[in-house]
C-alpha cells in the first residue's frame, strides 16, 4: 500500500505557489502606476495575461499529462512558475522604460503556464487520493489558496514596505523559493494519476455534448470573476478609493480577504455533512452582491474594507464547490473535466479583473466595483437555472 501522505501535503504546497503568481503581481500595482506611469486598463491586462495563459494552457493540460505523465508536467509547471517570478524582478532592472512593460507581460507569460498546469493537474491527483473524503479533500485543498494568498500579501507588504525605494524587485526573487521547493517535493514523492480507479472514463466528447456539463462551465466563470476581481483590485482600491496607507490597505483588504475564504473552506471542510451545498452558494452569491455593493458605495472607509474582505467568505465555496459537485456528477470525468472547469474558471478570472480596469480608467474603481456585483448575479442566474432543470 503506498503511502500518498507526501505527494499531498506537495499539492496543497503547490496550490500555495499558484496563490503567489495570482496574488503577488497586484501588490505591485501601486508601484507600476507611481513609477512607470501605468493606467488601470495596463494594470488590468497583466491580470489578463496571467488568466488568458492559464486558459490555453487549461486547454492542453490533459493531453500533455497523459503524454509525458504528471510528474513531468508539475515539475516543468514550478519550474515555469520560479523562472517568471525571477523574470519579473530582473528584467526592469535591465530593460529601458518603454520596454519595461513588454517585459513584465513575458514574464507574466512564463509563470502563468506553470500556474494553468498546477491548477489542472494537482485537483485531479486529490480528488484521486482522497475521493472517499468527500468536498472535505477539495475544499481542504483550495483553502490552502487561501493561507498561500494570505501569506504572499502579509511578506509581501512588510517587505515592500520596509525595504528601501525601488528595491521592489527583491520581493519576486524572494518568493521564487516556493516553486523551487515544490519542484523537489513532485520530483521525488509517490506520484497518484487519475484513471487509477475502477471508474470508467468519461470521453471529453461527450462531456462537451451535455448540457448540465457546460452550465458547471458557465459557474467556474462567474465564481472565477466575483472572487478575482475584488482579490486583484483590493489592494489600489483600499489605498486609492478608500483613501487609507498601502500597509493597512493590503492588510485589512486582499490579507483579510484571504483569511476569511480560508476559514470558511476549512470549516465546510469539516461540518460538509451537516450542510447543503447547493443553498450555501445560492445565499454566497447574494452575500457577494452585497459586498461589492458595500464596497463600491459606502461612504464609511471602515465599511468599504470591511466589504472587500467580507468577499473572501463569500466567494469561497463557488470555486471547490462546483468542482466537487461537477466529480460528483461526472465520475470518471479525470482531467478532461477538471481542465474543462479550470478553462472556465480562468475565463471569468481575465474577463472579470481586466472588465473592472476598463471600467475604473472611464468612470473610477468605486463605478468599476459597482458593475463587479454583475460577476455574483450571474452565478446565482445560473445556479436556479440549475434547480429548475433538475426539476424538469
Amino acid at each position: 500500500m503506498i503511502n500518498y501522505t507526501r505527494t499531498v501535503r506537495t499539492c496543497y504546497l503547490s496550490t500555495c505557489t499558484q496563490a503567489l503568481i495570482v496574488n503577488l503581481p497586484p501588490l505591485l500595482f501601486t508601484l507600476f502606476e507611481r513609477d512607470y506611469g501605468m493606467n488601470y486598463e495596463r494594470l488590468g491586462r497583466l491580470v489578463l495575461i496571467n488568466f488568458v495563459t492559464q486558459l490555453i494552457v487549461d486547454a492542453i493540460a490533459a493531453r500533455l499529462a497523459d503524454g509525458v505523465g504528471y510528474r513531468r508536467c508539475l515539475v516543468a509547471a514550478h519550474l515555469a512558475a520560479a523562472l517568471g517570478l525571477a523574470l519579473y524582478g530582473l528584467l526592469p532592472l535591465f530593460l529601458p522604460k518603454d520596454m519595461l512593460y513588454a517585459g513584465l507581460c513575458l514574464a507574466t507569460v512564463i509563470f502563468s503556464m506553470g500556474g494553468g498546469l498546477i491548477e489542472v493537474l494537482v485537483s485531479p491527483i486529490v480528488n484521486e487520493i482522497g475521493g472517499h473524503l468527500g468536498a472535505g479533500a477539495m475544499t481542504l485543498l483550495h483553502s490552502f489558496y487561501c493561507w498561500g494568498q494570505m501569506l504572499t500579501v502579509l511578506f509581501s507588504t512588510v517587505l515592500l514596505r520596509f525595504l528601501p525605494d525601488g528595491m521592489w524587485h527583491a520581493v519576486p526573487l524572494l518568493w521564487t523559493a516556493v516553486p523551487l521547493a515544490t519542484t523537489a517535493g513532485f520530483a521525488t514523492c509517490p506520484m497518484a494519476e487519475p484513471g487509477m480507479s475502477e471508474t470508467p472514463a468519461i470521453p471529453l466528447s461527450r462531456l462537451l455534448r451535455n448540457g448540465p456539463f457546460w452550465l458547471a462551465v458557465a459557474l467556474m466563470a462567474c465564481g472565477g470573476a466575483s472572487e478575482i476581481a475584488m482579490a486583484q483590485w483590493a489592494s489600489l482600491f483600499a489605498e486609492q478609493g478608500v483613501g487609507v496607507s498601502k500597509l493597512a490597505g493590503d492588510l485589512l483588504g486582499p490579507c483579510l480577504f484571504a483569511v476569511l475564504m480560508a476559514l470558511v473552506r476549512m470549516l465546510y471542510g469539516k461540518f460538509e455533512n451537516k450542510l447543503q451545498l447547493e443553498k450555501i452558494l445560492r445565499w454566497s452569491a447574494v452575500a457577494c452582491m452585497a459586498c461589492y455593493f458595500l464596497a463600491a458605495l459606502s461612504k464609511n472607509a471602515a465599511l468599504a474594507l470591511a466589504a472587500c474582505a467580507l468577499t473572501g467568505a463569500t466567494v469561497a465555496l463557488m470555486w471547490p464547490g462546483i468542482l466537487h459537485r461537477s466529480a460528483g456528477r461526472f465520475p470518471g470525468g479525470g482531467t478532461g473535466l477538471f481542465g474543462m472547469l479550470a478553462l472556465g474558471g480562468d475565463v471569468g478570472c481575465s474577463l472579470g479583473p481586466w472588465m473592472i480596469g476598463l471600467i475604473g480608467d472611464r468612470a473610477g474603481l468605486r463605478p468599476a466595483l459597482l458593475a463587479g456585483a454583475a460577476f455574483p448575479a450571474g452565478f446565482l442566474a445560473l445556479m436556479f437555472v440549475g434547480r429548475r432543470e433538475e426539476k424538469a
